[in-house]
């Protein structure tokens, strides 16, 4: 939401979190009234978050929420409607999550881009296999596909992810309808993912099946070292109704600027994609490093597409804490600093630079982009961060308003709250 937005999704979001979060209680009462849960159910506080939970701990619910505003500048393009500056609510988002005895649950809607949309919106079952633990889950959840593209928004170390997440991704987006599946072991897991389109998605792509596979690895595990390797890939099958496929990349480490992207141009009638990519990185004291390359092959009527993208990034805490990445799941979660600015420290202060490259133009109008970003990120609390992130860019479109090679540097800076 750029200066306000589009309210007409509004209530139809904010229902949306009321229905789940009547249906959570409904469940949860009639759990409770059962005679196999008889526990008290109380009031407790999770960090700075209410959660209401049974003393078995058979029913949990709890609200979800984050905050993120953005404010940023972008100067030196050869295109003046490229300089441009302002404020964005990146993201508002409000929701629920919990258990049910067996069952998990999480229910999230996101005021974004002048709409709402139902991110997460799953049941889920948790259980042991013979080689560590299994997980299913039914409805609406993000795709695992690449390191940042399978970690929350709130818990990259940069204010966007990175190329390889934003640019190799099927047509139904981060998230779909349907059944994923993952299987966790010591130091490795495994997810896979059957869904049709992102539950938001306008009709034009309903029947587009996406199925998707990702795993992670961490050979050395120890307090002084941990390695980090992965692989992703997913396929796609589009339907008649498809009939062109594009995408605009936003570019230089900011999202405010509608001008500035790297764009794919118009392939017309997709018939297929694949994607596929790898993921590298080590992690040690307070410092980490990961390297990332993603590939989109797009069959289409008129011929084949290839896209290629690829992002180098590190990062130095120089409070001390270790980086913020589990190794469950083989990506970034959010993190609480030791000593944070509620009792008497300074937080943590994090200092982190990438590079990354997208390379579009085996399209016939596909644009060719390079950016190298800065970052200082400070947690002043597990639940508040600032972030701040510097970049240099160069973009060369075909087609679109800004046709040439181009260059200049952006500025964004964020607030988030998020618990």
């Amino acid at each position: 939401m750029r200066g306000g937005g589009d309210r007409a999704g509004w209530p139809v979001g904010i229902a949306g979190v009321g229905l789940a979060l009547a249906a959570a209680m409904s469940a949860g009462g009639q759990a409770m009234a059962g005679d196999a849960f008889e526990a008290p159910v109380a009031l407790r506080w999770n960090g700075v978050v209410p959660e209401i939970q049974s003393a078995d701990g058979a029913f949990r619910l709890r609200p979800r929420a984050r905050v993120q505003v953005d404010g940023s500048v972008t100067e030196d393009s050869a295109f003046p409607d490229r300089n441009r500056s302002g404020t964005e609510v990146r993201s508002l988002l409000f929701g629920v999550e919990g258990a049910v005895k067996g069952v998990s649950y999480a229910v999230n809607v996101d005021f974004a881009n002048h709409q709402s949309n139902v991110r997460n919106a799953y049941l889920a079952w948790r259980g042991q296999a013979p080689v560590g633990e299994w997980e299913l889950t039914l409805g609406n959840r993000m795709t695992e596909r690449s390191l940042e593209g399978s970690s929350s928004s709130e818990a990259t170390p940069f204010l966007e992810r990175n190329v390889v997440a934003q640019a190799i991704i099927p047509l139904k987006g981060s998230y779909g309808l349907g059944v994923m599946t993952k299987l966790y072991g010591a130091n490795w897991h495994l997810a896979a993912q059957v869904a049709g389109d992102d539950i938001n998605n306008p009709e034009v792509t309903r029947d587009t099946v996406t199925t998707s596979v990702r795993g992670h690895w961490n050979p050395v595990k120890s307090p002084a070292l941990l390695v980090h390797v992965g692989g992703w890939a997913f396929h796609e099958d589009f339907t008649d109704r498809v009939t062109r496929l594009s995408r605009n990349t936003f570019w230089g480490g900011q999202h405010f600027d509608d001008a500035l992207q790297v764009s794919l141009g118009a392939i017309a009638g997709p018939r297929t994609s694949d994607g596929y990519g790898l993921e590298l990185g080590a992690l040690t004291g307070p410092a980490w490093s990961f390297v990332e390359y993603g590939q989109r092959e797009i069959a289409a009527s008129a011929g084949h597409v290839t896209v290629r993208a690829w992002s180098a990034e590190a990062g130095w805490f120089l409070t001390g804490e270790h980086a913020p990445y589990t190794a469950r799941t083989g990506a970034f979660m959010r993190m609480a600093p030791r000593e944070p600015v509620s009792h008497g420290g300074p937080g943590a202060i994090e200092v982190s630079g990438r590079i990354e490259h997208l390379d579009n133009t085996d399209a016939p109008q596909g644009g060719l982009g390079d950016a190298v970003t800065l970052g200082v990120s400070w947690r002043l609390e597990e639940w508040l961060r600032v972030t701040v992130n510097a970049s240099r860019w160069t973009t060369e479109n075909q087609a679109g308003a800004f046709i040439g090679t181009d260059d200049g540097e952006s500025l964004t800076t964020r607030l988030q709250l998020a618990f």
